[in-house]
């Protein structure tokens, strides 16, 4: 067996969402089934329920079907071996029979049916529940498709309150982000309700339809409307006035063209069907009332109908229409058309609760005009715009206007009209509306600065330079000039090139006398050259050499009281042999290290410190042996002590890997019941680098191993006892913070020869995908070499 395989956690940077990182082991985040027989599909479907007294339960075509009698009818079944405190997922399908269902399992109520459904275990065995939704009898439902499974899952949980920026795959800055589902409703106005019709394809003859006249039939499977003396017509009162609908039929045949056959919605004779023959009906229709029809008011007319639809528009009404005496907002199936029939007048739609304090959006609008028109954007009706379309031409085609928009308050979207005075008897089209959420704030930073995906943990940082990248806001010593427009290191065009001789750039910041990281990118126009960045040119740190490539360029501290107090962009005096340079992201950090580059745009901004924990569970991570190993490098020697590892919680039970406040230095600690059985450091030529590091563990048995080498052993020691997590801290604090190629846990402890293996350096770098790895070694596992077998990256 492989490492791979024999490894029940592994976390690599592969993927992740908002507020989580995802490992990618185990492949399947769940356990067994425990509802044995959940399909009712076995020789005793009904061994393991009861039913109370007020009800009956039975099996209908491989389903439980649950009917009440003098109460409501619940069926009961136990369910052991529960972990008390571990996550579980339910599954209970539910097509309703007379009346929908319901389902509790222990002190978990009103469970959603035929969706997925999480929760805590109070207790080892808990009893499942499955009713009908009501006291009134007889009624019955029926249920399919039990589940419930433990979820197994190692993801980490992560947060960061703001946002944050890394280096992409394509060696670019950007802020890293996700965009949210969708959050305005029917977009498109294209929402279409259920089947209003019952028996629309007449499979059931006329029932369910109302109707009178001399002739109603039903001829091969389609109704036959024969009008003769008197109006004739078949009917369903399914309507609500006011509201608009898709109606569709297939007209089979007009048997006599003199006929005329009209739909009728409420009080309004809508169209004739004459034109129809051989074809399918399909309008969208607002009713007057609330009776479908379709009859003949012509005498000697015959006509053949069949699959007959009618569904509204927009059922929930997500958009709401505004409107004046003098101005409609018509919603249709695919568009909402705003209507102005004299000048001052204001119209529009409206959807509620889409907007959020703080939040960033991306809006686009699909639009046109039958003229020039104004169309604002507000975030409620009465609200401060938030922009407004110019006056665009747009008398033939739809076009896509973005909106980037950080909310200021919990508002809604409000798409209106506004009319001037030459623009009366007019109208827009609104095609389409699209509001997605950029979620910047907890989402991890797959970050690729090394060149290879690393995942990044850093603590919380503020860069106190006012303008990072705008140096039109600097100040401009003599001689010295700015211009913009040159591609930055974000792949934007935003970087500036700075000119002159014996003058520099600088900016002020409300600091002094402090420890400060400053940091700049910078790059030559063409060649190479020197300059001083960063601080007063009479300092001796700032003299870098520069090439026709971007780099970050770093000076910790200063050595006079004029660079303290000023940020040099660069500084032309001195032994600068440029007179023109191009930069970028200016930093300045109260810290002893440099972290990632925090944009900022007319004041100071702060990056949030990161959290990484809570991964695994006592399934996964075995406290009598097993194996725990990372990949990782700090961002800085020394400076405070930095755990991970496995725990329960608390330091009286764990297995952590610790950086010490000294340089070079790899601690294992492993402790039980309260008691530090093994204390063990170990020097590294640089913790900054990535190295890899494993701890075995079992009761008189531990080893640390880094670098493919055995450094530390013990063979006197217990095994720790409850551990059910795996965090980068330890008890709450002491966060770790640096850079993270892989981690994994063993339930097992693996040998030297494996041990060796996993810890090696001399391995090929593979970067894992799990699933496909296993695909590719089959079932040949054995022949794996010692670098196919592991997870570098």
């Amino acid at each position: 067996m492989s490492l791979l395989e024999k490894a029940s956690i592994i976390t690599t940077p592969t993927a992740y969402g908002v507020g989580v990182l995802n490992s990618i082991k185990p492949a399947i985040p769940f356990g067994e089934e425990l509802i044995s027989c959940g399909n009712f599909e076995c020789a005793s479907p009904l061994a393991n329920w009861t039913n109370n007294s007020d009800g009956t339960i039975s099996i209908v075509d491989n389903k439980l079907k649950v009917t009440n009698v003098t109460g409501r009818g619940r069926a009961f079944r136990d369910i052991s071996g529960l972990v008390v405190g571990q996550p579980y997922q339910l599954f209970v399908g539910n097509s309703a029979g007379t009346l929908t269902g319901y389902a509790h399992i222990g002190s978990n109520f009103n469970i959603t049916l035929n969706n997925n459904y999480t929760f805590i275990a109070d207790n080892t065995t808990m009893t499942l529940q499955l009713g009908v939704a009501s006291t009134s009898s007889p009624n019955d439902t029926f249920f399919d498709n039990l589940s419930l499974k433990q979820i197994t899952n190692a993801d980490f949980d992560f947060t960061r309150t703001s946002s944050a920026t890394r280096v992409n795959p394509d060696y670019l800055l950007e802020t890293v982000s996700i965009n949210s589902d969708e959050l305005v409703q029917n977009g498109n106005f294209s929402e279409l309700s259920s089947e209003l019709i019952t028996n629309g394809d007449f499979i059931n003859g006329l029932n369910s339809w109302t109707y009178q006249g001399d002739s109603i039939t039903i001829v091969d499977g389609a109704v036959r409307i024969n009008r003769v003396t008197n109006t004739t017509f078949i009917q369903q009162n399914v309507l609500t006035s006011g509201k608009t609908y898709l109606v569709e039929f297939d007209v089979l045949d007009k048997v006599d063209n003199n006929g005329t056959f009209i739909v009728r919605l409420g009080s309004n004779n809508v169209y004739n069907v004459s034109s129809y023959e051989g074809t399918r009906f399909s309008k969208y229709i607002t009713s007057s009332g609330v009776d479908f029809r379709l009859y003949s008011s012509s005498d000697n007319g015959v006509v053949y109908i069949d699959n007959i639809s009618v569904k509204q528009v927009d059922p929930n009404n997500n958009w709401i229409a505004y409107q004046t005496s003098t101005s409609t907002t018509n919603k249709e199936l695919g568009l909402i058309r705003i209507d102005l029939n004299s000048s001052n007048s204001n119209a529009g739609a409206y959807q509620e609760n889409v907007f959020e304090n703080g939040k960033k959006y991306k809006i686009v609008i699909n639009a046109k005009g039958s003229a020039s028109f104004n169309m604002s954007l507000l975030e409620s009706n009465g609200a401060a715009t938030i922009a407004t379309i110019g006056t665009p031409s747009l008398t033939t085609e739809y076009q896509d206007f973005l909106f980037n928009y950080t909310g200021t308050g919990s508002y809604d979207i409000f798409l209106h009209r506004l009319s001037s005075a030459s623009s009366a008897n007019q109208s827009i089209f609104i095609k389409s509306v699209s509001v997605i959420e950029i979620q910047e704030n907890g989402v991890p930073r797959l970050d690729y600065t090394n060149g290879t995906a690393s995942i990044l943990i850093e603590p919380q940082s503020t860069n106190l330079i006012p303008y990072s990248s705008d140096f039109s806001q600097w100040s401009l010593g003599s001689g010295t000039t700015v211009e913009s427009g040159y591609l930055s290191p974000d792949g934007t065009n935003n970087a500036y090139k700075v000119s002159g001789g014996g003058g520099a750039l600088t900016v002020g910041f409300p600091i002094a006398d402090q420890t400060q990281t400053r940091t700049i990118y910078a790059k030559t126009v063409s060649g190479t050259g020197q300059a001083h960045l960063c601080s007063y040119f009479g300092n001796t740190n700032n003299l870098f050499t520069i090439t026709d490539q971007w780099q970050r360029f770093e000076v910790n501290g200063t050595t006079t009281p004029t660079g303290s107090v000023n940020f040099y962009g660069v500084d032309f005096r001195g032994s600068t042999n440029l007179s023109e340079i191009i930069i970028w992201g200016a930093q300045t950090e109260v810290l002893t290290y440099a972290t990632s580059y925090i944009p900022t745009s007319g004041s100071a901004v702060t990056r949030a410190a990161e959290t990484l924990n809570n991964a695994g569970n006592s399934d996964l991570i075995n406290s009598t042996e097993g194996v725990l190993y990372a990949e990782v490098a700090t961002l800085v020697e020394g400076g405070s002590n930095r755990f991970l590892g496995l725990s329960d919680g608390s330091s009286d039970n764990r297995v952590v890997i610790l950086y010490t406040n000294a340089a070079n230095k790899i601690r294992a600690i492993l402790s039980s019941g309260g008691t530090k059985y093994v204390d063990k450091t170990v020097d590294v030529s640089s913790t900054t680098d990535f190295n890899k590091v494993a701890i075995k563990y079992k009761a008189n048995d531990f080893a640390l191993w880094i670098d493919g080498v055995e450094v530390a052993t013990d063979t006197s020691l217990n095994a720790p006892v409850g551990l059910d997590r795996f965090d980068f801290l330890l008890a709450g604090s002491n966060n770790f913070y640096g850079k993270v190629k892989s981690v994994a846990v063993f339930k097992e402890a693996l040998s030297d020869t494996e041990l060796a293996c996993l810890t090696s350096t001399n391995n090929r770098e593979i970067f894992l995908n799990y699933y496909y790895r296993m695909q590719y070694v089959g079932a040949n596992t054995e022949a794996l070499s010692c670098a196919e077998q592991t997870f570098n990256i």
